[in-house]
């Protein structure tokens, strides 16, 4: 039997600290060979776009699955699909709007906790879903102290702002890129085309989690912002080759300075190099956020009885 999750009832069935949980888990696995992760892949049309991202995790998961995404003009539209590893059957089709900025904000403090020197002040620029998420996922770990927020409109900084207070943490909103900076953890999280994080306003010892895009043509970080990075770590190297624009334009040398999230997860690289270091993860996605938490998602969903129950007979037996 499948079962069907959707959007309403995967936002009753996600807390942050689980799902910061599931995504360590599944870099951790992704680090010592138990998961595998296929890069996303795009079918590019005039007017719309199909994102596949695929992976398999092992350990207590023992799950497959990917998600699939089309974007056009009306917006976009987000499935996950899990299978069994062990008997193949297709266990969940989860709607995963929500569930994407979750696991994008639990990937953000997966990478501070292992990159940062602190979470107690945090820098986010932009004002949308996506940087709400990422102030719940960084307010739920119990670190967070006060927040600096900066929008291209005031009205929405203010407004995010005053969310951020009525969440019992200290906010303010501040009108240049260069004060935002001054946190221990910088996000990013806007669509913006063209880099603004200059390199001259990154303190010593911040750092930076940039999330805003996965295309090679976008970026919010400028190249030298980059360059002043001692460590930068991807959550997969093959795929932001290929889709990060903020290391992309920083040059072909900055590649010898990035490694994957998984290897400092699993205890192979050392996530700063002192106190002083700056650091930068670059998040672009990818499928191992998703299958981990979707099968948190589905594991509660039968637990307490919620979805619609689909019968899926499409199996074919070889030895018939």
């Amino acid at each position: 039997m499948t079962l069907y999750i959707r959007e309403s009832e995967v936002n009753r069935l996600l807390t942050y600290g689980e799902v910061i949980k599931a995504v360590e888990d599944g870099f951790r696995l992704l680090g010592t060979g138990e998961a595998i992760n296929i890069p996303r892949r795009r079918v590019v049309l005039p007017n719309a776009v199909l994102h596949v991202l695929q992976s398999g995790v092992l350990g207590g998961y023992n799950v497959a699955g990917l998600k699939a995404y089309m974007s056009t003009r009306q917006g976009t539209r987000f499935i996950v699909l899990l299978f069994s590893v062990s008997t193949g059957e297709l266990l969940a089709i989860i709607e995963a709007d929500r569930l994407g900025q979750v696991r994008t904000g639990a990937a953000s403090v997966v990478a501070s906790r292992y990159m940062a020197n602190s979470m107690s002040e945090l820098g986010i620029v932009g004002s949308g879903k996506q940087a709400r998420a990422q102030f719940e996922a960084f307010n739920s770990t119990g670190a967070l102290r006060r927040v600096k927020v900066i929008s291209r409109s005031r009205v929405n900084a203010e407004a995010f702002a005053s969310y951020i207070r009525s969440s019992g943490v200290d906010a303010v909103v501040v009108d240049d890129y260069e004060e935002v900076c001054k946190v221990d953890v910088l996000v990013t999280a806007t669509n913006s085309r063209e880099p603004f994080i200059k390199g001259e306003y990154l303190m010593e010892g911040v750092h930076v989690n940039a999330i805003g895009s996965n295309w090679r043509n976008r970026a919010e970080l400028t190249p030298d912002a980059v360059n002043r990075a001692e460590l930068i770590a991807v959550d997969d190297l093959e795929q932001a080759r290929d889709e990060a624009g903020d290391l992309i334009m920083a040059g072909e040398a900055i590649w010898s300075r990035v490694v994957n999230l998984s290897s400092i997860v699993a205890g192979r690289v050392k996530g700063r190099v002192s106190s002083r270091s700056i650091t930068i993860f670059k998040s672009l996605g990818i499928s191992i956020e998703d299958i981990v938490t979707a099968k948190l998602i589905y594991d509660k969903a039968v637990k307490e009885g919620i979805g619609v129950e689909l019968e899926f007979s499409g199996m074919f037996n070889i030895g018939q």
